[in-house]
């Protein structure tokens, strides 16, 4: 699957950690924001993209529909779809606004209410259970040769998110806060200095 995410900017928040799920999964996925940059023509860069992709998930919401970006997305989605039959069109709602009439007809997905991103992602993909999605996402992880530290608490890191240095050269230790009775689990880059932490 090669899937253009259409949305309206303030859906950020949801269609970013859907976007890297599927992505994880193994599906090809075209995010506006990984892939338009500085002194790209975003009009051509969208063009294009809605020329190569295979299906068109359209996470639709009260700021989707009021979207002018998202409503030309959609209608270039549906012209190709009409004259060609080429293109899978699937509507992932995210609140409770109707569909637009033409979309009615086609099966969506359900997003409302903070249901399961991992359930919509296995129903997109056809992957039958959460067993499977990861069985995915880990062989994704293991073809990139990806390489990667547990940090207990802090969980897993591939690298300084302030420098970028490698997951093998960060430190991590344990410290007590005796006042507090708490354990905290903290990750430091001996390069830049960045240091976070997290209680156990």
């Amino acid at each position: 699957m090669f899937a253009f995410m259409s949305h309206n900017h303030r859906d950020k928040p949801h269609v970013t950690p859907f976007a890297a799920k599927m992505k994880l999964a193994g599906a090809q996925i075209w995010l506006d924001e990984w892939e338009i940059f500085p002194g790209d023509t975003i009009v051509g860069k969208v063009n294009q993209a809605l020329d190569a992709v295979d299906t068109l998930l359209l996470f639709w919401s009260s700021g989707a529909a009021a979207s002018n970006w998202v409503n030309t997305e959609m209608e270039a989605a549906l012209t190709r779809k009409l004259s060609e039959g080429d293109l899978c069109i699937i509507p992932i709602k995210l609140d409770d606004t109707p569909l637009p009439p033409l979309l009615r007809p086609l099966m969506y997905v359900s997003l409302e209410d903070g249901a399961d991103i991992d359930a919509a992602v296995r129903r997109i993909l056809r992957i039958g259970s959460q067993a499977e999605l990861l069985m995915a996402m880990q062989q994704t992880i293991a073809e990139a040769g990806i390489e990667y530290r547990y940090f207990g608490a802090m969980g897993v890191m591939v690298g300084c998110p302030e420098c970028g240095a490698p997951s093998s050269e960060l430190k991590g230790h344990q410290e007590i806060d005796d006042r507090r009775d708490d354990v905290y689990q903290i990750v430091t880059c001996p390069h830049c200095r960045w240091s976070d932490g997290s209680e156990i």
